[in-house]
């Protein structure tokens, strides 16, 4: 240990002559896990405890009365003197982080503590140091600041949109993928409100809602608006993101998918195309045909009468089958392209499901609208007919109802069929509840940017909606 002196006068010096009697502080020296040792200003060991001797590697007797210059690394002469100069200011240096070598040449990090050593007549001879070996809190330091850097690297180049959203639906950060997506610059889509970038604030409302039900979205199919006003049809995968039960901020996975719904909608309406042409051809060719067979058939049977030849009844029954397999292809035909090419045809079509539906299952099935919803859309009026026609077959089918009403709403924007039974009703539907129909009703939905529910309809029953956008006037026109 250093000479004995009297007490320091600066705060958090060393005093070398302060009386030990029972020999609790070298004890404490001693047994600390901190390297602790003094020297000279001539860099002379004048003590050393057995942490240093752990840390460094020197045993006592190796560096009792040596310089303490083997163990500064190449490159750190500078540093030291800096420190030394600052000890003889008789200032204390504390939690100084640097590197130091031991024995076998290893370089591990230190935090430092410094502090100037007085001797009795308060004359400055040396210093002392506490030496605390960080290599490994460095290590998983280092770590933890590669790892942070490359979470970040990940977040920002991923091929796919990552937003994170507050749990009041404000952007706390979103990605290069996200910000293009949007036609937009980071500082014009971070700190704004995310419904902002769509169409319907309800829809984003509703997705936060949910999340903060603790429930995870999968595939939900939504849409975004550009800067230039292009829209961007998307699938949204979201989640929350909670600490101590508290929502900290929910996590957006938005994928572009408007070049495949755009595939899709060219497809659908192709299809469309063909099954219309495959309905005219049945109705104006094979039903002109079976209608030509049966008129033939007819002439012949009452000529057979006249005659009252035997196959009189033959001919009956041809005429009759003739009959049938006219009315079969009607239906045919009109299961085919069930809507007409007119503003009114779905109202039509419409009306027509319920009427059959009542006359095929014995239920009270009717279509109700309080004024006429005209749509321009035949690609929309199609969707919307195979969407209702798959409510009312799962209602058939599930819910055992007694009364089906079907409804068509328009106003200047938007337009929304409904299907509501008074059947046994539905829970909430998790994402593994949700059937090949429901699937097949968000599809069709989503191709014609609407949005569906499915709820529960109080005191018992279900209730199917669907509200699509309008376009203006002049473009639903373009495409009647």
């Amino acid at each position: 240990m250093a000479a004995r002196g009297k007490t320091a006068p600066r705060p958090g010096a060393v005093v070398a002559d302060v009386p030990d009697p029972h020999g609790q502080l070298a004890a404490i020296v001693e047994h600390s896990s901190d390297a602790i040792f003094c020297r000279t200003f001539e860099g002379i060991i004048t003590t050393w405890n057995a942490a240093a001797a752990r840390i460094f590697g020197y045993t006592a007797s190796e560096m009792l009365g040596r310089s303490s210059r083997s163990l500064l690394p190449a490159g750190a002469e500078d540093e030291y003197q800096g420190l030394l100069a600052r000890l003889r200011r008789g200032r204390v240096v504390e939690h100084f982080e640097t590197e130091r070598l031991r024995k076998d040449g290893q370089r591990i990090r230190v935090s430092l503590t410094l502090s100037p050593v007085y001797d009795s007549d308060r004359r400055l001879n040396g210093f002392s140091t506490i030496a605390r070996d960080i290599t490994a809190q460095r290590r998983l330091g280092d770590a933890l600041v590669r790892r942070e850097a490359e979470l970040d690297d990940l977040f920002e180049h991923a091929s796919v949109g990552l937003v994170l959203v507050s749990p009041e639906g404000v952007v706390l950060r979103a990605n290069r993928a996200f910000t293009a997506l949007l036609e937009r610059r980071a500082e014009d889509v971070v700190d704004r409100p995310i419904h902002s970038f769509h169409p319907e604030a309800r829809v984003p409302d509703e997705l936060l809602k949910r999340l903060a039900r603790r429930e995870t979205v999968i595939h939900f199919a939504t849409e975004f608006h550009a800067a230039k006003g292009d829209v961007r049809f998307v699938l949204v995968d979201a989640d929350g993101h909670w600490e101590k039960g508290r929502l900290v901020h929910t996590r957006w996975f938005v994928r572009d998918i408007s070049r495949r719904r755009q595939l899709e909608r060219e497809l659908l309406e192709s299809s469309d195309r063909e099954r219309r042409i495959f309905a005219h051809e049945l109705h104006d060719g094979l039903g002109q045909q079976l209608g030509g067979i049966a008129y033939l058939s007819n002439v012949l049977r009452q000529k057979l009468a006249e005659r009252s030849a035997p196959e009189v009844a033959a001919a009956g029954r041809i005429f009759d089958l003739m009959r049938r397999a006219i009315e079969a292809t009607r239906r045919m035909a009109r299961g085919l392209s069930p809507i007409a090419e007119a503003p009114e045809g779905l109202m039509d079509a419409l009306s027509e499901l319920a009427a059959q539906t009542a006359e095929l299952r014995g239920i009270r099935c009717r279509m109700s609208s309080r004024a006429p919803a005209l749509v321009h859309d035949t690609l929309v009026a199609g969707h919307l007919y195979r969407i209702a026609q798959e409510a009312v077959n799962n209602a058939v089918k599930h819910a055992r109802p007694r009364v089906i009403v079907l409804s068509l709403r328009t106003t200047a924007k938007r337009l929304t069929l409904g299907i509501v039974d008074d059947g046994r009703g539905i829970g909430p539907l998790s994402p593994r509840r949700r059937g090949l129909g429901l699937h097949i009703m968000q599809h069709r939905a989503g191709l014609i940017r609407g949005h569906l529910e499915v709820r529960p309809r109080r005191p018992h029953g279900t209730e199917v909606v669907c509200t699509v956008p309008l376009p203006p006037v002049d473009e639903r026109l373009c495409r009647h």
